[in-house]
């Protein structure tokens, strides 16, 4: 009987510390036993394997060792040496290849010589590879260190959790071990993993005691945070305090210090956002405004081809959109991952079939309504091409026309009094001066008076009704297939997520009612009902209880069932997690679950401020990208594309009078003073690229560009792939919209487009 009294006598505190955590037993030792190498260490692994001699004599400098420690790698000095020494003579090595076979084949250095100038093959060919090669060398030679410092910025917000959650079991028991492990068994991150790692290290006497392991973790962590490292310290300081009192005033200060000191971290990345921003507007806004008016004069004053087609592609379309691509990436990698926002599979309840779109109370294909769009809007581009706005057959041939029609070859060249053939290569004109001038004079001149003729506002044929139509339909079909495709998604997640800010509400309530020493049956019946327009109540809460009363499930059962459970189907890491300490605290009472409970919703809430305070310090940053990437981007783009019309009527302008003022000097001789364009100074093919050319390269710039942006101002606020989407199909619209507007309208003020 004695021994019964003594044992029903337990306090809270013996409970607890007799309870073994399932989660923290054999999972992690079996996870353990196998170490499981990243990616790029087998391949550094495998390069030294295969060329031993790459990587002999090399060794760690100070900062690579210790990022290499701290990342729990298995990699040696000789693997990364010789993966760097890959990367920069493989690099090489094949561009000297690609050199070599474009020199032998003669089509295709032909080929290359026609579109680069002959003179430029080599640069062009092997230049690139040089780039990658010192790219490639650097980003194997830094990925250590680069990949220490990422878990330097994710630690922004695991130690905050881990941290919280070594403070609610310290609470409930001043016991290391217990802390560690409920941590643990909580947490996430590389933080969560070290702890399991300590404990598992312990059990197998690698250390003697937890608070000896802790030690090394504080002080391998203290180089990359310093504040994890001072917390926990404190927590261990606690277990010395002779009051309760005493304990939970050091406990609390260190969470304080540590949210402080996440927080100036949080206003100091927020600060450091204002030169990446900067940056990507003169990458991707200012360079192709420079580079257009550069590239047309240097080539026609170089007699270099650097304003062709093909380079302005590699240019426009690979170079500067893979550079801020590579560069927005790099900044959102270092954004600290505040929040875990929930993932919305293909299958989960509510949804409408993929590819599928509601609208009222029926269902339709995506797929058949953005056919509908591109049959529509080709159908429309091509009769606004050929009647404008109002259309030609429904008013007098001279009225005017809010949109003009787009001229064709035969109604130019009608009006001129001349055949369409007039200025075919091989046409009348040319063969009248080359029977004047001889054939190379003459087809100097002859390119030259073409460029000027058609770069005349009355004369240009370049079909831009067409083209703008084209560009809309695409960008339109495209937007509404992601808008439809993620919007359901999102609706979904945006309810999850109203469920988690409830959960935090609801947890006081819960906890409140388990301090009464109630079941937690009642206690989470009196939430449901307190709670009433709460989604977790009749979600959560009321599928437990049905579970528990209904089909007579035990708490865990009832909570985490795969066929049953009350989160079944709900992808929450924080209701998930949440549930879980109270279930595993249930065990210990209902008053060490009430103090708990009240513990986490403290945890949660600090989380919830160290969101809202990123969110608030990026806010203006992320206000300009949006506005830049949607209006200001869109509207110098389409200026840049007018210019470069200006830019290239007066460069044949002036190289015409050129050619007629040499062409007088020298007389009708067919054997003087050779003379010749200069090097591409021609449209199509080899030649400088054409307006329709360079409208589609810079409106697909556009598409690249809004992309980039739209991903970089999401990604730096919120870490979401849905919300990415959905603010991409709203932008994108808009962005092309105000592209093709800014053409239009820069165009006609400086005489560049639908020329009478």
């Amino acid at each position: 009987m004695p021994r019964k009294i003594k044992q029903f006598a337990a306090t809270p505190g013996e409970w607890y510390h007799k309870i073994t955590l399932p989660s923290v037993g054999v999972e992690p030792e079996e996870k353990l036993l196998k170490r499981v190498e990243p990616p790029f260490v087998k391949f550094c692994k495998f390069i030294y394997q295969t060329m031993p001699s790459l990587g002999q004599g090399a060794t760690f400098d100070k900062k690579h060792k210790e990022a290499v420690d701290f990342l729990g790698w298995g990699l040696r000095p000789e693997e990364l040496s010789a993966a760097g020494k890959f990367a920069l003579f493989g690099s090489l090595i094949l561009g000297v290849i690609v050199a070599i076979v474009i020199f032998v084949i003669p089509g295709l250095n032909e080929l290359v010589s026609d579109l680069v100038g002959a003179q430029f093959v080599f640069v062009y060919t092997l230049f690139p590879f040089v780039i990658v090669a010192f790219f490639l060398t650097n980003f194997v030679q830094s990925y250590p260190t680069n990949a220490a410092d990422l878990e330097k910025t994710k630690a922004l917000t695991y130690v905050p959790e881990m941290v919280g959650y070594m403070i609610m079991s310290m609470k409930l028991v001043p016991n290391l071990e217990k802390a560690v492990e409920f941590s643990a068994m909580h947490g996430t991150g590389k933080i969560a993993n070290d702890f399991k790692r300590l404990l598992w290290d312990v059990q197998l006497g690698v250390h003697t005691t937890v608070s000896e392991a802790l030690d090394l973790l504080a002080y391998r962590w203290g180089k990359y945070s310093d504040e994890f490292k001072q917390a926990l310290m404190r927590i261990r300081a606690s277990v010395l305090e002779n009051t309760e009192a005493k304990r939970y005033q050091l406990l609390d200060a260190t969470m304080i210090s540590i949210l402080e000191s996440i927080k100036n971290k949080m206003e100091q990345y927020a600060r450091e956002l204002s030169q990446p921003s900067v940056l990507l507007f003169y990458m991707g806004v200012l360079l192709p405004l420079i580079l257009i008016i550069v590239l047309p004069v240097g080539s026609a004053f170089s007699g270099t081809a650097m304003a062709t087609p093909l380079v302005l592609i590699i240019l426009y379309n690979i170079l500067i959109p893979g550079a801020t691509l590579f560069f927005a990436h790099d900044v959102v990698m270092r954004r600290p991952p505040t929040q875990e926002i929930p993932k919305i599979p293909d299958g989960f309840p509510g949804l409408p079939k993929k590819n599928t779109m509601i609208l009222g109370k029926m269902q339709f294909d995506i797929r058949l309504a953005v056919a509908a769009i591109l049959v529509i809007g080709i159908v429309g581009s091509v009769f606004i091409s050929n009647q404008g706005i109002p259309p030609r057959i429904l008013i007098e041939e001279e009225a005017f026309q809010l949109l003009p029609h787009d001229k064709g070859l035969e109604e130019v060249m009608a009006k001129e009094g001349k055949t369409a053939d007039w200025y075919d290569n091989d046409g009348p004109y040319f063969q009248q001066l080359k029977l004047k001038y001889g054939e190379e004079q003459a087809n100097a001149k002859f390119q030259a008076e073409k460029i000027k003729f058609f770069l005349q506002p009355e004369n240009d044929i370049t079909p831009y009704a067409l083209s703008f139509g084209l560009l809309l339909t695409l960008v339109g079909a495209a937007s509404f297939f992601i808008y439809y495709s993620s919007i359901y998604k999102r609706m979904a997640q945006l309810d999850i997520l109203k469920m988690e800010s409830e959960f935090k509400d609801s947890l006081y309530i819960l906890a409140s009612r388990l301090g009464e020493n109630k079941p937690v049956e009642e206690a989470l019946k009196h939430t449901r009902s307190f709670l009433p327009d709460f989604k977790i109540s009749q979600r959560v809460f009321g599928k437990t209880i049905e579970n528990i009363e209904l089909l007579g499930m035990p708490l865990h059962a009832a909570v985490f069932d795969s066929n049953y459970g009350s989160m079944r189907n709900l992808p929450s890491k924080t209701i998930q997690t949440g549930m879980k300490i109270m279930v595993d605290s249930v065990k210990l009472g209902v008053n060490v679950a009430a103090r708990t409970l009240i513990s986490l919703s403290l945890q949660l809430r600090n989380s919830e401020k160290v969101n809202q305070t990123l969110k608030v310090l990026i806010s203006d940053t992320t206000s300009m990208m949006s506005s830049m990437a949607i209006f200001i981007a869109p509207i110098v783009l389409g200026i840049t594309t007018a210019l470069q019309k200006v830019v290239m009527l007066t460069l044949s302008t002036i190289s015409t009078s050129n050619l007629d003022k040499t062409l007088a000097a020298i007389g009708d001789t067919t054997s003087s003073v050779p003379l010749s364009m200069p090097t591409g100074f021609s449209f199509g093919g080899e030649g400088l690229v054409s307006p329709l050319e360079f409208l589609l390269i810079v409106g697909l710039y556009v598409i690249q560009l809004v992309i980039i942006m739209t991903y970089f101002t999401t990604k730096i606020q919120e870490d979401n792939n849905l919300l990415f989407y959905i603010n991409l199909a709203k932008s994108l619209p808009i962005a092309i919209a105000v592209f093709l507007a800014a053409v239009i309208l820069s165009g006609v003020m400086v005489g560049g487009f639908f020329g009478g």
